[in-house]
């Protein structure tokens, strides 16, 4: 989404997490391969493990102290030039989708900007946006997903980052930045919700985002009943609709299975409801490899995680861009 300056010689990578209700820390160290315990990862050509995976919640709607106390508890690891990566909870951004500008892309978000004031509740000299094209669409349509945020708001987060010598990378809201947690040959379905949050359900195929909607507010998916069929019912029939509309009108081939990512204690029930009403293969949202020491396994982490995915994954086609240019030469 929103993207930075990149960063050199990195040590660790770091990824933070914002929600409504809380914010969430977690970092990768590049380690010796002889000196690895436990689960890692190569990446460039280094080892790395997973290091921290913390959080704390908001008092007050007050970020920037909580972002702040975080970076204060961990700063043995000596931030100054090495990359965060942020991503923001669905509930602190807005999000659109409207008709491409027929303008040159220089001059796309210039027009948003004014276009949007009667669509967001952010005031338009507020506005600091962002957009994607989606890749697939309804036939004749020229759409794009427009993501909003307050600048105002969001200022100080960087500034606290900025502070402590850390380069962001860049910023981008979940929904978009969970397309790395799906195998890049999978066609799946991700039902999420973050504590305080409305839930979403995401279509993502071959690591790209198809669908993102809101579901209804009254699916609570933390504290859903898998013995309430009624609720159940209704649930499946609005994951149903998103996969019809997927099939039908988008004219793609069928989800692999579906995958639920939110806080639930019987979330395996959940999981064996939904395939009983849909016949389908639902399961929970598998972790990362190199993240499950550390994982705290309910998804109250899933945004500093998704960060770190994100990160990677992002470096990774840094790399090969510069290897692009350099057999260019």
């Amino acid at each position: 989404m929103f993207s930075f300056r990149k960063s050199k010689q990195q040590r660790i990578l770091v990824a933070l997490g914002i929600s409504i209700s809380s914010v969430q820390i977690a970092i990768l160290k590049a380690v010796a391969e002889d000196e690895a315990a436990g689960a890692a990862l190569q990446h460039r050509g280094q080892t790395w493990q997973l290091v921290v995976n913390d959080d704390e919640p908001v008092v007050n709607q007050d970020h920037e102290s909580t972002i702040q106390k975080l970076l204060e508890r961990y700063k043995r690891f000596d931030f100054n030039g090495q990359s965060i990566q942020v991503v923001l909870s669905t509930g602190l951004v807005e999000q659109i989708s409207v008709d491409k500008p027929e303008a040159k892309a220089e001059d796309i978000k210039p027009t948003l900007q004014w276009t949007l004031k009667d669509l967001v509740t952010i005031p338009a000299a507020d506005l600091l946006i962002d957009y994607y094209d989606l890749p697939v669409q309804v036939a004749g349509a020229k759409k794009i997903n427009v993501v909003a945020v307050s600048r105002s708001k969001l200022q100080p987060w960087v500034l606290a980052l900025d502070a402590v010598g850390l380069r962001i990378s860049g910023i981008v809201n979940l929904d978009l930045a969970l397309i790395h947690w799906v195998d890049h040959e999978l066609r799946t379905m991700i039902v999420s919700q973050v504590t305080g949050e409305r839930s979403h359900l995401q279509i993502i195929a071959k690591q790209q985002l198809i669908v993102s909607r809101r579901l209804p507010a009254a699916f609570d998916l933390e504290r859903i009943d898998a013995q309430d069929l009624a609720t159940m019912e209704s649930l499946a029939i609005e994951l149903q609709r998103s996969q019809d509309f997927y099939s039908g009108q988008l004219r793609q081939a069928p989800l692999a299975d579906i995958e639920l990512a939110f806080n639930h204690s019987q979330i395996d029930s959940v999981a064996q409801v939904i395939a009983t009403q849909l016949g389908m293969q639902v399961s929970t949202l598998a972790y990362p490899e190199w993240s499950k020491e550390l994982a705290a396994g309910d998804y109250s982490d899933i945004l500093a995680l998704t960060g770190l995915q994100w990160l990677l994954h992002g470096t990774e086609a840094d790399a090969k861009a510069d290897a692009s240019m350099g057999n260019g030469r």
